[in-house]
């Protein structure tokens, strides 16, 4: 696929997930649950974490006037007083909903891999089989694990990325790298599914970094807009699974 229908075929990844949750009984009830896990920690997250960096953007900006070598009272610390919050509020905002969404997955991961292995087995991906206790729970202690390695790995990205957020003009780089990981892992549920290794996922990643762009993108402007960001990981998930039959089968 050329670049620009990778990048389209990212950007429609959420819609097209929502659109086979609405479609298929089975799949809203496996969504149910991880929506309201979501809206309970937003909720409440966004409620205290929102008050708390509105509070920090002025001290954080001061800062880095003070890093930069310009007291406030000059003439470019004047300026840099008007612009700086509106570069460092946006960044600090992100940050918040990335910490929060790393919460999240963290308690709901072994929902969003099943969603996304039920998506896998309606499109014909995976075959549909029968576990018995024992593989169930053997299953969703791998995926507990898996699920705080990548919880963990995430956090410090995600803390390195915040860091580098506060250097005047990255912060847009910033924020869009925290989208694409976002979108990555989204996507890596169903990777995880088929059974690939981190290598192969990685590579997976590379080939299609377009995709995962897309997606970014479509995430950063679906938490924009109230109310629906606590649908969006659920329809990401699922969307996800498709994608990945559409990119594996187009390879």
């Amino acid at each position: 696929m050329r670049l620009l229908a990778k990048f389209i075929a990212g950007f429609f990844t959420p819609l097209k997930g929502a659109i086979l949750i609405v479609e298929h009984q089975s799949l809203r009830r496996l969504a149910l649950l991880p929506f309201l896990i979501t809206l309970v920690v937003f909720v409440f997250g966004l409620a205290i974490g929102l008050p708390l960096i509105t509070m920090y953007v002025t001290p954080f900006t001061k800062t880095l006037l003070g890093w930069m070598g310009w007291r406030a009272g000059s003439t470019p610390g004047e300026w840099l007083t008007t612009i700086l919050p509106f570069l460092i509020w946006p960044a600090l905002a992100l940050a918040l909903v990335y910490i929060l969404l790393t919460f999240t997955r963290l308690i709901a991961a072994p929902l969003y891999s099943l969603l996304a292995e039920r998506v896998l087995m309606r499109q014909g991906v995976l075959e549909e089989e029968n576990y018995d206790t024992i593989q169930w729970v053997k299953r969703q202690a791998r995926t507990a694990r898996a699920s705080l390695i990548k919880a963990a790995m995430f956090l410090v990205l995600g803390v390195i990325l915040g860091l580098l957020s506060f250097i005047p003009g990255l912060g847009l780089f910033t924020s869009f790298a925290f989208l694409v990981l976002l979108a990555y892992d989204v996507v890596d549920y169903s990777l995880e599914a088929v059974g690939w290794t981190t290598a192969k996922r990685v590579e997976f990643f590379r080939q299609h970094l377009a995709v995962f762009f897309g997606l970014g993108v479509s995430l950063g402007l679906v938490f924009l807009l109230p109310g629906l960001n606590f649908f969006v990981l659920p329809a990401a998930v699922a969307g996800g699974a498709d994608l990945v039959r559409r990119m594996t089968k187009a390879s």
